[in-house]
């Protein structure tokens, strides 16, 4: 009997906003535990949450850059299951009013339903590990501004769960509405996962709790369908719960059966009041989006002639699109700048020599650089140790060609006796070339350029040479 998987997956963003949702604590991560609360979000009697007007726009944002309609009235609920890491021990949250519904992302010819997106606030940080008889709670992430996006079950196998949430999360990059960090948390996963014979009603479903990294969710989506499978061929019964997948052992465990809405007992919350959106308000929002991967796409291949993987490298991270975006301020040649970003930046970057997140130098002296082996100011085959000294110095390109004497100086005089002695020392490939045999030359320019070893552009060495053999 063979079995189709059947997934549905809930996203979770962090919003890019200075403040939390329903309160003025910083939103920044991090910190030492409980530092980042005040009396609202730590839920003292007789405080009242103020809706974060910046996080209303941004799941505007989210909502347009996915294809979502816009709710024109949306409200806020109590989600009364028991939350040890919220001070009040309820999540507010959306159920009945979202902000977004409707959606869909395309992946190739494929759509990808979005049910919903909502807004509510993160919950705390539990922690475990300190004593085996009691639990700690950091309450500095409790109240983040925090967007969940809902799929429909329209994913069928770990490679489509991967790619969809690695698209959500270039496009929420791209938009300025999560950072997408998922190290830290600020873009995480569950999985709804179930098994049936093809045709057959939806099996009984499992989910997967914060996956926090592309490669788990592939890990915990492939070993679930094992173990569902497995489960159903003994002829056992699956039960609805909530598992957490394990990154040491690559499986997944049972933490609590699985709730269903009515268990929640989800009611309007009486402190925020609806919110209605006005049409002159949606559209300011939507203008402020910014350039979509898509669209720069279709810029870097149709108008700057960058090859369709090259173009996939570069958008396929926003802030590597954006250090390509500001070489070009410094020098707007789009080749040249992303051949030297593809074949050397990001060499380093998986030798791990640098990140992306912290370069020790601007995209402005990356084009500078590039910009100085392109005009003759240095040696091509140069740049890739003024970029080294670059790192390792933290210098800009024209203080690292300074003291490490990059600079070409064109001294004819050298070029010309250089080039005699080539031409005396190989007489036999000089005789070949002056025969006819066009390939030897590219020989003689080597051995030139090698004794000359960058005091002389290749132009005048290519010059000097063809003359001399002329001659």
């Amino acid at each position: 009997m063979k079995l189709i998987p059947t997934i549905g997956l809930e996203i979770h963003a962090e919003l890019m906003t200075a403040s939390k949702v329903f309160c003025s604590c910083s939103a920044e991560f991090g910190g030492n535990p409980n530092t980042r609360c005040c009396p609202g979000c730590s839920a003292f009697p007789g405080t009242i949450p103020s809706l974060n007007k910046k996080a209303v726009e941004l799941i505007i944002k989210a909502g347009a850059v996915l294809n979502c309609e816009i709710s024109r009235l949306t409200a806020w609920d109590r989600k009364n299951y028991f939350y040890p890491d919220l001070p009040r021990a309820y999540q507010i949250s959306q159920l009945f009013k979202p902000v977004c519904t409707n959606g869909f992302v395309a992946l190739g010819e494929k759509r990808i339903r979005i049910k919903q997106i909502h807004l509510e606030e993160d919950a705390g940080k539990l922690i475990h590990d300190q004593s085996p008889k009691y639990s700690l709670a950091d309450y500095n992430r409790a109240g983040m501004c925090l967007i969940e996006i809902v799929t429909e079950p329209d994913i069928h196998n770990a490679e489509e769960a991967c790619m969809f949430v690695e698209k959500i999360r270039a496009m929420l990059q791209y938009a300025d509405v999560c950072n997408g960090r998922m190290e830290q948390g600020a873009l995480r996963c569950d999985v709804n996962i179930s098994l049936a014979p093809e045709g057959a009603p939806l099996g009984v479903r499992a989910e997967i709790k914060n996956l926090n990294s592309i490669r788990s969710i592939a890990r915990a989506i492939e070993y679930e369908i094992h173990r569902q499978t497995e489960t159903i061929q003994k002829g056992s019964s699956l039960i609805q719960e909530t598992r957490r997948f394990s990154d040491a052992t690559g499986e997944t465990f049972s933490m609590r059966t699985k709730e269903n809405a009515h268990d929640y007992r989800y009611f309007p919350d009486p402190d925020i009041p609806p919110l209605v959106l006005k049409d002159s308000e949606l559209e300011a929002i939507f203008a402020s989006i910014p350039e979509m991967p898509e669209k720069r796409y279709a810029r870097y291949t149709n108008e700057y002639g960058i090859t369709a993987n090259d173009a996939e490298i570069l958008t396929g991270n926003k802030i590597l699109s954006d250090f390509f975006e500001d070489a070009l301020k410094e020098y707007n040649h789009p080749k040249a700048v992303c051949a030297f970003i593809v074949t050397e930046l990001l060499r380093r970057v998986n030798l791990e020599e640098i990140k992306l997140e912290a370069l020790p130098f601007s995209a402005s002296d990356f084009g500078l650089l590039v910009k100085y082996g392109y005009t003759d100011k240095i040696n091509r085959g140069d740049m890739k140790e003024v970029l080294r000294e670059m790192i390792n110095s933290s210098n800009s390109p024209e203080s690292v060609c300074e003291l490490g004497g990059y600079w070409i100086k064109e001294d004819l005089g050298l070029v010309e006796s250089v080039i005699d002695e080539v031409i005396k020392n190989n007489p036999n490939p000089v005789a070949q070339y002056r025969n006819g045999e066009q390939k030897v030359f590219g020989f003689l320019m080597g051995q030139a350029s090698k004794e000359l070893k960058g005091k002389a552009t290749p132009a005048i060495i290519k010059e000097t040479l063809e003359k001399k053999l002329k001659g």
